[in-house]
C-alpha cells in the first residue's frame, strides 16, 4: 500500500458521506410526519369515540 492511499483513507475515515446525511434527513422527516399522523389520528379518535347519552324518543299517536 502506498503512502498516498494511506493518506486518502485517513482523510475519509469517520466522515459521513453525502448519501448517508440525505438518508438520515429523510428518515427524520418521515418520523416527524408519522408523529403528526399519529397525533391527528388520536385527536380524531378521541372526538369520534365519545360516549353518547341515549335519549328516549316519545312519539304520540293521537289522543288515547
Amino acid at each position: 500500500m502506498s503512502k498516498d492511499n494511506k493518506i486518502s483513507l485517513k482523510a475519509d475515515h469517520g466522515q459521513h458521506s453525502n448519501s448517508q446525511t440525505q438518508k438520515r434527513g429523510l428518515l427524520l422527516r418521515f418520523i416527524i410526519f408519522m408523529a403528526w399522523v399519529i397525533g391527528i389520528g388520536l385527536l380524531i379518535s378521541l372526538v369520534a369515540c365519545q360516549p353518547t347519552d341515549p335519549k328516549m324518543l316519545v312519539i304520540k299517536e293521537g289522543n288515547k
